[in-house]
C-alpha cells in the first residue's frame, strides 16, 4: 500500500504498509496532554460532524485508543513541523516535537479515513476502519504560502475561514493577505477612519442596466481581523499582511490626496480611476496615478501610524510592504521628491524608492518585525535585513539569493493562479496565459546556478491570486483548486520525490474529499441536460425545468451553464435544485447568455447529500427579448 493508494496529499516522506485495520467507533477514545486540547478538538469535532461519533478523552489505556504525544527525543530530521503516525490494530499514535506536528499528523489521519469523513452533514456512520500504516513526515520548505488579493474583489470572513481550513488540510502555513491596492483599502485604521470609509469603495458598472454605476467595496474591521488571525493560528497558519507602498496606492490617495505628489494632472487621473476602476488597470499603469510622494516629510508619520496599527493586529514575523510597479516619473516631476533626493544625495529615482522602503523598514524593525516586499525593492539598494518575494521571474529570486537574502519564490510563470487553466470555453474569465495544476506542481523554484548555501535562503514558495474577475466565492474556488493542492505538495515534498503522474492519481481521489467540503474546483467534463427555445419572454419571468435525477449522483458543487446557439440574449435571474419538489440549493444573480458575450453565466449548486431514490429537478428563472427567438443548450459540469 502506497500513498497513491491512500490518496494522501501532500505525499508523506515515508509510508509503510502494516497488516490489519484500526476500528474507529463509539468505543474509541483519545488521550493527550492538556496542551494539545485544541488539536484534539479539531479532529474529534470533524469526526462528530461527519459521522455523529463522539470520541471522548481518556487518561487511561483502552482497547481502541488514539494517543497524541509530544516528544523532543524523536528523530531530529522531522523538525518542528514533522510527525510520526503509527496506526496499529488497537492503537493510533501520533508523535511530534510540537503542536504543529501533532496537527499535521491529525490531518494525515483524517485522510486515511473514507471520503465522507469530510462531510459537512452527518452521514450516520457507526464505524470506520483505518488501514494500519507507519508514516514519518516533514516539510521541505518553511514557507508554504498562498496570497489572497482582497483589494480587487472583497471576500467575506466566512470565505476566508474556509480558505484557511483548506490550507490547513493541505499543510500550508502562510496566508499572505493583500489588503490594499489601487482598487480598495480593506483594513480599518482607527486613527484615519476615512481610509476605509472612503478608500474601501469604488464605482463599478452595474449589470444589466447599461450605464448604471453601483457602489462596490467593503473592509475588515479590526475586530474581524483579530478573529481571523486567531482562527488561522489555531490551525497553525500565520497571516502576513500586505499594505502596498509606495505604488498601487490609489485607494489610499483617494482618501488622503495630500499624500500624493503635487500635480493637478495626477489628481485628474485619480478621479478617472475611481469612476472606472475595473476598466482602467492598464490606463493606471501607463499614466501613473497611484504613487505616494516620497519627498514630503509629512507622508512618513502617516505611514508610521498605519504600520503601528497593522503590527498591533498581526503577530507575524514579517510585514509585507509591496514596493512593486512604482511609476517613478511622478517623482521625477515632483519638486518635493527632487528636493528630498538632493538632500539625501540620491543619484536617481530608484535610489529614492530604496530610501522610501528603508525608512519604512526602520519603522517595522523598531517594532520587532521584519520587512518583506516584492522583488522591485531590490532596485536602488536595500538594507541587509530585508527579505524579498520574487514575482516577476525566477531571475528575481536569483538576484535576491545572490545578495544573501531570505527569499520567497512567487514567480508568476509557475505560481500565479488567476490565469486560465484550460482552453475550455466554459472556463470563467481569467488572465489569458494558461497555467495548469501540472505547471504549478512541476515549476522549479530554485534558480539555475543557485548554490547549496543560497538554496537554504529560500524560505519557501507560494501561489498568488489577483481577483479582478473573481467576484464570488465559487469563481475563487475555480481559480484556487486544484492548483493550490498542487502547490501544497510541491512545497512539502523533497524535489526528488515530485512525480506528477503519482500526484495526479492521488488528486483524482482527493477531489472526492473536496466534494464533501463544497469546494467548486475546476472540472473539464460537461453533460448536456436540455435545451431552450422561446420567443416571448419580455419583462416577465419564465421558468425552464430540467430533470437531472440521473446526473446528481454524489455530493459536491455542480456548475450550471447556458450556451447560446442562435437568436437573442437570455437573462437568467435564478437557478434552483429541487429534491422531490423541495428546494435544496440555489444561486441568485443576474447572468447573461449571448453569442457575443457571456456575463456571469455559471450558476453553482452546492449539493451536500444525495438520495438515490429522489427526483431532482433544475429550474432556471429567465427573461428574453420581446418577439425575438432565443435558442440554446444547458450543461452541467459535475464534480
Amino acid at each position: 500500500m502506497q500513498a497513491q493508494d491512500l490518496a494522501l496529499v501532500p505525499k508523506p516522506v515515508e509510508l509503510k504498509k502494516q497488516e490489519g485495520t484500526f476500528l474507529l467507533d463509539k468505543h474509541t477514545t483519545i488521550t493527550y496532554a492538556i496542551s494539545l486540547a485544541r488539536e484534539a478538538e479539531f479532529f474529534t469535532s470533524q469526526i462528530k460532524v461527519a459521522t455523529g461519533l463522539d470520541i471522548k478523552r481518556t487518561d487511561t489505556k483502552t482497547k481502541q485508543l488514539i494517543e497524541l504525544k509530544l516528544d523532543n527525543t524523536i528523530n531530529e530530521s522531522i523538525g518542528e513541523e514533522g510527525y510520526q503516525l503509527v496506526v496499529e490494530k488497537k492503537k493510533v499514535t501520533i508523535t511530534a516535537k510540537s503542536n504543529t506536528g501533532i496537527f499535521y499528523g491529525l490531518q494525515s489521519l483524517l485522510q486515511l479515513l473514507p471520503d465522507y469523513a469530510f462531510s459537512r452533514v452527518n452521514t450516520n456512520a457507526v464505524s470506520i476502519t483505518i488501514p494500519c500504516v507507519s508514516i514519518v513526515d516533514y516539510p521541505r520548505f518553511k514557507w508554504r504560502g498562498f496570497m489572497m488579493d482582497a483589494s480587487r474583489s472583497f471576500q467575506s470572513v466566512a470565505y476566508l475561514k474556509k480558505t484557511i481550513d483548506l490550507m490547513a488540510m493541505h499543510k500550508m502555513n502562510v496566508l499572505h493577505w493583500h489588503l490594499t491596492d489601487d482598487h480598495g483599502w480593506r483594513i480599518e485604521i482607527k486613527k484615519y477612519p476615512w481610509l476605509s470609509e472612503k478608500g474601501a469603495w469604488r464605482k463599478q458598472p452595474n449589470y444589466p442596466v447599461k450605464g448604471e454605476m453601483g457602489n462596490y467595496g467593503g473592509y475588515y474591521t479590526q475586530k474581524q481581523i483579530r478573529e481571523l488571525v486567531k482562527y488561522a493560528a489555531e490551525r497553525h497558519i500565520t497571516i502576513v499582511p500586505e499594505v502596498d507602498l509606495p505604488g498601487h496606492s490609489s485607494a489610499l490617495l483617494w482618501a488622503m490626496p495630500e499624500l500624493s505628489c503635487d500635480s493637478v494632472e495626477q489628481q485628474q487621473h485619480m478621479q478617472y480611476f475611481r469612476d472606472y476602476p475595473m476598466r482602467s488597470v492598464n490606463y493606471i499603469r501607463h499614466r501613473g496615478t497611484n504613487v505616494i510622494c516620497a519627498g514630503k516629510e509629512s507622508v512618513y508619520p502617516v505611514i508610521e501610524d498605519i504600520i503601528d496599527e497593522i503590527i498591533s493586529l498581526f503577530p507575524s514575523e514579517y510585514i509585507h510592504v509591496g514596493g512593486d510597479e512604482v511609476d517613478k516619473k511622478w517623482w521625477s516631476a515632483c519638486p518635493h521628491c527632487q528636493k528630498g533626493a538632493k538632500k539625501e544625495r540620491l543619484n536617481d529615482m530608484d535610489e529614492l524608492q530604496a530610501y522610501f522602503i528603508n525608512r519604512v523598514e526602520k519603522m517595522v524593525n523598531a517594532r520587532g518585525r521584519k520587512l518583506i516586499g516584492w522583488d522591485e525593492i531590490l532596485e536602488g539598494g536595500l538594507s541587509e535585513s530585508a527579505s524579498v518575494m520574487a514575482w516577476r521571474n525566477i531571475e528575481g529570486a536569483k538576484k535576491s539569493l545572490d545578495q544573501g537574502r531570505k527569499t520567497v519564490v512567487a514567480a508568476h510563470q509557475g505560481y500565479y493562479i488567476q490565469e486560465n487553466q484550460t482552453t475550455n470555453p466554459f472556463h470563467p474569465q481569467g488572465w489569458p496565459r494558461i497555467n495548469t495544476a501540472r505547471e504549478v506542481y512541476e515549476f522549479n523554484p530554485v534558480p539555475k546556478g543557485t548554490t547549496a548555501a543560497q538554496e537554504e535562503k529560500i524560505l519557501g514558495i507560494q501561489t498568488s491570486v489577483w481577483t479582478p474577475f473573481m467576484h464570488n466565492d465559487q469563481l475563487l474556488d475555480i481559480a484556487l483548486y486544484p492548483r493550490n493542492v498542487a502547490l501544497s505538495e510541491a512545497a512539502w515534498v523533497d524535489k526528488n520525490s515530485k512525480d506528477w503522474e503519482n500526484f495526479e492519481a492521488r488528486l483524482h481521489k482527493h477531489l472526492k474529499r473536496l466534494n464533501y467540503l463544497g469546494v467548486a474546483y475546476w472540472r473539464e467534463d460537461s453533460v448536456k441536460i436540455g435545451s431552450w427555445q422561446t420567443n416571448d419572454l419580455w419583462k416577465q419571468q419564465s421558468v425552464l425545468t430540467f430533470d437531472i435525477s440521473k446526473e446528481l449522483t454524489k455530493p459536491g458543487v455542480y456548475f450550471v451553464l447556458g450556451d447560446m446557439q442562435e437568436g437573442a440574449e437570455l437573462i437568467v435571474e435564478k437557478a434552483i435544485v429541487l429534491e422531490n419538489g423541495k428546494q435544496i440549493a440555489h444561486d441568485v444573480h443576474i447572468g447573461l447568455i449571448s453569442k457575443e458575450k457571456n456575463h456571469d453565466r455559471i450558476y453553482f449548486m452546492d449539493i451536500q447529500r444525495v438520495d438515490k431514490t429522489a427526483k431532482y429537478e433544475l429550474q432556471l428563472q429567465v427573461k428574453g427579448t420581446l418577439g425575438k427567438v432565443s435558442k440554446g443548450d444547458v450543461y452541467l459540469l459535475k464534480p
